[in-house]
């Protein structure tokens, strides 16, 4: 993934809805007031561990992703960024750090600074910073384009040591079998992984566990096991780094690529 390191300038922090529960997040919280007077080492390492408490708040993945984007690491910022689209869809906040922000919904908002923070898709046409579906160009050379195949991801995220569906996760299972129904050329590819707390065997284990939850509800939704493809890798293949002993959400998770 790039890192930019020019537009960061103007980070984006929300706050929560008055109301809303599964976050702290006020206008006092430490980890906002950190982001917005543009003190980043101070506001994420504040903001991890908020995200570690409540891993499933949108204002805090969105706030994370500022804070990551704002110090140039893209690489980090991009996935809760993304999370902050899936959960944040529909959320408003009460206050915003740029006035061209106010009325955007969380979704918006990290759309936005995915816009700002990845750069453009290389093959005209074929990918947007925002979208869920990824359309692939595949190009002969020389020559038109060869073929051009859809190719859609769906994360599905556990809480700690646990190998159960979240309600987010019920949501994300219910919308890939939806796909994978509506057309039956289309398989899904699951890989699970488990955050490297714990012993190598545990881990193994564990994301076993976790990506045959995954795959046994696709089943039950419909989908044939034979389009489905499955694989388990433990804390071998993390999707974000990750440093001893400190527990990262982003790395329970099963992986679904549906083709």
């Amino acid at each position: 993934m790039s890192k930019i390191t020019m537009i960061y300038a103007l980070p984006i922090g929300l706050l929560l809805l008055a109301g809303c529960t599964g976050s702290n997040v006020s206008s006092s919280s430490p980890g906002y007031v950190a982001l917005k007077a543009g003190n980043y080492a101070e506001s994420t390492r504040l903001l991890e561990a908020s995200n570690i408490k409540w891993p499933n708040s949108p204002i805090d993945e969105l706030n994370l992703g500022a804070s990551y984007q704002s110090q140039g690491r893209m690489d980090l910022a991009e996935p809760f960024l993304r999370r902050a689209m899936t959960h944040g869809h529909g959320l408003m906040p009460t206050e915003t750090t740029r006035a061209w922000a106010k009325g955007m919904t969380v979704e918006e908002v990290a759309c936005q600074n995915l816009a700002l923070g990845l750069a453009p898709a290389t093959i005209e046409g074929t990918a947007t910073p925002c979208q869920t579906t990824l359309v692939v160009a595949v190009i002969a050379a020389p020559g038109p384009v060869a073929a051009v195949y859809r190719q859609t991801s769906y994360n599905t995220y556990f809480d700690f040591d646990k190998a159960t569906l979240t309600p987010d996760g019920v949501t994300i299972l219910r919308d890939a079998a939806k796909e994978i129904l509506n057309d039956p050329d289309r398989r899904v590819t699951l890989v699970g992984k488990a955050s490297s707390i714990g012993t190598d065997y545990y881990n193994m284990d564990l994301s076993r566990q976790r990506v045959e939850t995954v795959r046994n509800t696709l089943i039950a939704a419909g989908v044939a096991s034979s389009r489905i493809d499955v694989r388990w890798v433990g804390s071998r293949e993390l999707p974000v780094p990750q440093a001893d002993g400190v527990r990262q959400p982003l790395n329970r998770v099963v992986e679904g690529v549906v083709k």
